[in-house]
C-alpha cells in the first residue's frame, strides 16, 4: 500500500475506532486483504464478510471515497507506480493471511522511531508485564525473553489475584508493557487510564488502537478476522523483535545474563 494521507490503510486506521461491528468486519478484512478490490466485487466482499451490500457502500463513502470504483481506481495507480500491490488470491497458501499481518507490522516498525522503547526496555529499573486470557501467553513469554538479557521484570497480576495491589505498588521508575489482543477483561479500559501517568507500552490489535493517547508507546497487530481462531504469530514476531533489539543495547550485560542462566541451568539438570 501506499504511505501518502490518502492510502486505504490510513484511512481505515484514521476512522477505526468510529466504525460499527459491521464495518470493523470489512475494515480488518480490508486491511490485510486491500487485493479483494480489485478482484472482489462489492457483492462478494459483502457475502465473505458477512454484511449487506449496503454496508460496503457506505463503509466505502465512510472512508472518502465515492464508490467501490474509485477505491479500486486508486489501488491500480498505487501498482501501476511500481509499488508491489497484490492483484491475486492465494488460495493455496495456508499462511497468506499471516504474511499480510507481518507486512503490515513491518511496514509499522519502519515508520517508528523504537529508540526511545528499546531504551525503556534495556535501561528502566522494572519492567512490569500485564496480560489477561489470550494476552497472558504472550505476556509470559515476553517476560522470559526479557530475563534472558535483564533482570527485575515482573509478570501481573499473580495467578488468582486481582491487578489493584500491582498498580498500587508502580513506581514513576517503572516501565509498564500492556497485552490487550482482541477480548479485553472489563476493566482494560480503567487499567489504561490509572496508568496513563506511567510509562508504558500497549501492545493490542487494531480494535485496541482507542487507547493510543493513554499509553507512551503502541504497537498494533492485526489480527485476521477470516478464520474462526486466531493466529498470534504477529504479536509472537513482535516480542521476539523488541527482545532481540534490546538484547544488542545491552551488550555484554545481556550476555552475562544469558550465561548465568545456561550455569543454573546445567547446575540443576532443569533441561535435557
Amino acid at each position: 500500500m501506499t504511505h501518502n494521507s490518502h492510502s486505504l490503510t490510513d484511512r481505515i486506521n484514521h476512522h477505526y475506532s468510529e466504525l460499527t461491528a459491521n464495518s470493523r468486519r470489512l475494515a480488518d478484512y480490508l486491511l490485510l486483504n486491500p487485493e479483494k478490490i480489485l478482484i472482489m466485487s462489492t457483492n462478494e466482499i459483502a457475502e465473505v464478510c458477512s454484511v449487506s451490500k449496503t454496508s460496503v457502500s457506505r463503509f466505502i463513502r465512510r472512508l472518502g471515497y465515492a464508490d467501490h470504483l474509485s477505491l479500486r481506481n486508486e489501488l491500480l495507480q498505487v501498482r501501476e507506480s511500481g509499488e508491489p500491490v497484490l492483484t491475486k488470491s492465494l488460495e493455496n497458501c495456508d499462511f497468506h493471511q499471516e504474511i499480510q499481518a507481518l507486512e503490515l507490522l513491518r511496514e509499522q516498525i519502519n515508520s517508528t522511531d523504537l529508540g526511545p522503547l528499546i531504551d525503556s526496555l534495556a535501561n528502566a529499573p522494572r519492567i512490569k508485564i500485564i496480560g489477561y486470557r489470550n494476552s497472558y501467553p504472550l505476556a509470559m513469554h515476553f517476560r522470559q525473553q526479557l530475563m534472558q538479557c535483564r533482570g527485575n521484570v515482573e509478570l501481573l497480576p499473580l495467578p488468582g489475584q486481582t491487578i489493584g495491589e500491582d498498580l498500587a505498588a508502580i513506581e514513576d521508575t517503572d516501565f509498564v508493557i500492556v497485552i490487550g489482543i482482541r477480548r479485553r477483561v472489563s476493566h482494560f479500559s480503567k487499567m489504561i487510564e490509572q496508568l496513563q501517568g506511567n510509562k508504558t507500552l500497549l501492545i493490542t490489535d487494531q480494535s485496541g488502537q482507542k487507547y493510543a493517547p493513554s499509553a507512551s508507546h503502541l504497537l498494533i497487530c492485526h489480527m485476521n478476522n477470516e478464520t474462526p481462531l486466531d493466529s498470534y504469530s504477529v504479536p509472537m514476531s513482535l516480542i521476539s523483535h523488541l527482545v532481540n533489539n534490546t538484547y544488542q543495547v545491552l551488550k555484554g550485560n545481556a550476555t552475562k545474563v544469558s550465561s548465568k542462566i545456561s550455569v543454573n541451568y546445567s547446575k540443576l539438570n532443569e533441561l535435557e
